[in-house]
């Protein structure tokens, strides 16, 4: 009898929140951008994305004459939100003409020319650790200022950098946060950059614009993860950059307060700027859906905090101890593993074939490349569902430390901060953290061999 009320009640709450994301009323003033749809008070200063398509499809032909373009080659700095949209509109680009460099692994920055290209600079808030030590890094090692863009809210610190070197500066929305900006500067520079012309992006832009219809088939979508409490994605977020920009705006909207949709790898696909403020919407619905505020991410904030304490006191060379004794009963009774691996870009294949020998370790497997898990995923792993474990994998630097200009520290220094930060704020929040270093992601294969 208790498992059939149970079973009737959990009936019930699926139909309140299948309520709250289909009927027509919602929609209607979710379109009207009503922030009393939302929990919390973020939602007044952060439903600005909803007029995107109107907003920015006047600025691309400013825009194609203003962004440097000496050089046929382009770099994308960013991470997060500020680079997720330009890895999925590079989906499928042959002879790409955009690196996305959104790591601070020293084996990617060091090992990257930052002369006799052009480069962008991304970055919502413009106080993004990340972005700051590798713009510093670039500007020391070739980078030419009559080269660089930089796309940023107005008034921070990084667009007076920007203002100072005489760079191009594009102003980002203040009402929108990062992982909702795809159809803004954000994403569309980057098409700009990738070859798109301005009337092609402008139709699909207007194609884009949120109507009932899309709204209808964005509830849809809601209503079926609500139902199921997951999201397969289009490919795997390491090498699908659809399936990254998705798995960071599902993740991060929805992973707080122990709920959230899980996330995993499925078939292949390629989003265009519809299929983005198609999930747009349904993200903001699921949250709806699940009581929860999309618009904010504490859980992110924990971690930053914990790194640059790591920095302020120094790291040496620590890189932490290995912990993998417990892997075989930590698994047990587990709700997801995720493998966040501190590796190069260049070992987005390896992790992904690890990953899919681990399958079956947990009812998810899921990995992503670190630091650009903390400003996704990261809220997940920390703020969501119980029963989360993690596999911290740290792959050694090969390239020789060498302290960044302007700074007191070296790229290692900063890497190190991310994975030890990261380690601690998971461990406050309560998550089963096991760690590995290696020299190369193959030596962790044997993991997956002998308990799975």
């Amino acid at each position: 009898i208790r498992g059939e009320l149970r079973r009737v009640a959990g009936h019930g709450r699926r139909q309140a929140q299948f309520r709250l994301v289909t009927d027509d009323a919602v929609l209607e003033r979710l379109l009207d951008a009503d922030a009393s749809l939302f929990v919390g008070d973020t939602a007044r200063h952060a439903l600005g994305w909803l007029n995107h398509p109107v907003r920015y499809g006047r600025e691309l032909a400013r825009w194609v004459d203003v962004i440097p373009r000496r050089h046929r080659h382009t770099v994308w700095i960013g991470i997060g939100g500020s680079s997720s949209p330009a890895r999925a509109l590079s989906d499928g680009v042959d002879n790409c003409p955009l690196t996305v460099l959104d790591t601070t692994h020293p084996d990617s920055i060091q090992g990257q020319r930052f002369d006799n290209v052009n480069v962008v600079v991304a970055s919502k808030s413009g106080t993004t650790l990340e972005i700051q030590v590798v713009l510093a890094w670039a500007l020391g090692h070739g980078l030419d200022p009559r080269d660089l863009a930089v796309i940023t809210d107005e008034g921070n610190s990084l667009g007076e950098l920007a203002d100072s070197l005489g760079a191009v500066r594009i102003d980002g929305d203040p009402d929108t946060g990062g992982r909702f900006s795809a159809l803004s500067p954000f994403g569309l520079v980057a098409a700009l950059y990738l070859g798109r012309e301005p009337e092609a992006l402008r139709e699909e832009l207007e194609a884009a614009h949120p109507t009932p219809a899309l709204a209808s088939r964005a509830a849809d979508l809601a209503s079926r993860a609500l139902g199921s409490g997951a999201i397969s994605l289009p490919g795997d977020p390491l090498l699908s950059g659809s399936a990254l920009w998705l798995d960071q705006l599902v993740a991060e909207s929805t992973g707080k307060d122990g709920r959230g949709i899980f996330c995993s790898p499925g078939e292949p696909q390629r989003f265009n700027l519809v299929d983005m403020m198609t999930w747009e919407l349904a993200t903001a619905l699921l949250a709806r859906g699940l009581d929860v505020d999309p618009f904010n991410q504490p859980n992110v904030e924990s971690s930053k905090r914990e790194v640059m304490s790591i920095l302020h006191k120094g790291i040496g060379d620590d890189w932490g101890g290995d912990r993998l004794a417990e892997w075989p009963d930590c698994l047990a009774g587990s709700s997801a593993l995720h493998l966040q691996a501190y590796a190069p870009l260049t070992s987005s294949d390896a992790v992904a074939a690890l990953r899919r020998s681990l399958e079956g370790a947990s009812p998810v497997v899921t990995a992503n490349l670190g630091p650009r898990f903390l400003h996704s995923t990261g809220q997940f792993h920390k703020g969501g569902p119980a029963g989360q474990v993690m596999l911290q994998i740290r792959q050694r630097p090969q390239c020789a430390p060498e302290r960044i200009p302007g700074r007191a520290f070296s790229m290692h220094d900063v890497h190190a901060a991310q994975f030890l930060g990261d380690e601690r704020a998971l461990q406050s929040a309560g998550r089963t953290v096991m760690t590995v270093t290696v020299d190369h992601i193959d030596e962790v294969a044997q993991i997956g061999r002998a308990h799975v």
